[in-house]
C-alpha cells in the first residue's frame, strides 16, 4: 500500500488501508491504518469524504468493511445500519466477485438473525434471507468446495426462524463439518457460534457451551483475538448462570 501510495495509486493504496483496518479490527489492535498517509485522516473522516465526493466504489468497500466487523463482533446496531447504507451503492452480481459472495452471505445472516428479533420488520430480513439462499444454491451447483457450507448456514439459520429444529441441527452441523473440510476456519467459527445461539434458545446449555468453546478455538486459529474475547465473554456470562 505504501508503494502504491508513492505512485498515486489511489485505487490500490486505499483498498489496502481499509482491508488493513478489518484486519486490525478483528484482531483488537487499536491503531489507525490510515496514520502512515495523512495525520488527520481516519476511516470516518476517509468514510464522508467518500460519501461526499459521490466516490461509489469507495464507499462501498468502507460501507462493507464497517458492516463485515460489526456483524463478526456482535455490533447489531452498525450491521443493520451499514446495511441499509449499502442498499444506495448496488452492484451487480456477476461470477467472479469475492467481495459479492461474502457481502450475499452476510447479509443472509443478517437477515435471518433480524428476522427472528425485528417482529415489526420480519418480512423484510427474511426477504434478504432467502435472496442470499437463492444465490449462494446457484453459486454451490457450480463451485460446491467454496459455498457449501455457507449454504448449508443461511438454511440452518432459515430453518431456525422457521421453527424447523430437525433440519436446523442437521443444517448448523453440516456447515461446521464442510467449514473444516474446506479449511475455512473463521466460517467454521461463526457456525459453531450460531448453532450454539440456536442451543441456548433451546435451552441445551451443555451442548452450546462446547460449540461456543469450539468457535473461539477457530477464531483463535483466525487470529481474530477482538472475536475470541467477545465468546469469551459469553462462556464466562453464561458459567456465572
Amino acid at each position: 500500500s505504501k508503494r502504491a501510495f508513492q505512485l498515486n495509486q489511489k485505487v490500490t493504496w486505499t483498498s489496502l488501508v481499509i482491508m488493513h483496518q478489518l484486519t486490525l479490527d478483528l484482531m483488537g489492535i487499536q491503531e489507525n491504518a490510515f496514520a502512515p498517509y495523512s495525520n488527520e485522516m481516519t476511516e470516518e473522516v476517509c468514510f464522508e469524504s467518500t460519501l461526499s465526493n459521490k466516490e461509489i466504489s469507495f464507499s462501498r468497500l468502507i460501507c462493507n468493511k464497517k458492516k463485515y466487523v460489526g456483524f463478526f463482533k456482535g455490533e447489531d446496531d452498525v450491521a443493520e445500519k451499514m446495511y441499509d447504507l449499502s442498499q444506495e451503492f448496488p452492484i451487480l452480481v456477476t461470477g467472479r466477485n469475492l467481495n459479492n459472495y461474502v457481502n450475499t452471505f452476510i447479509d443472509g445472516l443478517i437477515g435471518f438473525s433480524f428476522a427472528r428479533r425485528h417482529s415489526e420488520d420480519e418480512a423484510k430480513w427474511s426477504s434478504v434471507g432467502q435472496e442470499a439462499i437463492d444465490l449462494m444454491r446457484k453459486w454451490a451447483n457450480i463451485y460446491e468446495r467454496s459455498f457449501s457450507n455457507k449454504l448449508y448456514l443461511l438454511e440452518a439459520e432459515d430453518a431456525f426462524c422457521r421453527g424447523d429444529d430437525i433440519k436446523a441441527r442437521a443444517r448448523y452441523q453440516a456447515s461446521i463439518d464442510t467449514a473444516k473440510t474446506h479449511r475455512f476456519v473463521h466460517e467454521g467459527g461463526l457456525a459453531e457460534e450460531k448453532f450454539a445461539r440456536f442451543l441456548l434458545h433451546k435451552n441445551e446449555y451443555d451442548e452450546a457451551m462446547i460449540h461456543l468453546t469450539n468457535a473461539k478455538k477457530c477464531y483463535q486459529s483466525w487470529g481474530a483475538c477482538a472475536l475470541v474475547q467477545r465468546v469469551d465473554n459469553t462462556i464466562q456470562c453464561l458459567n456465572k448462570h
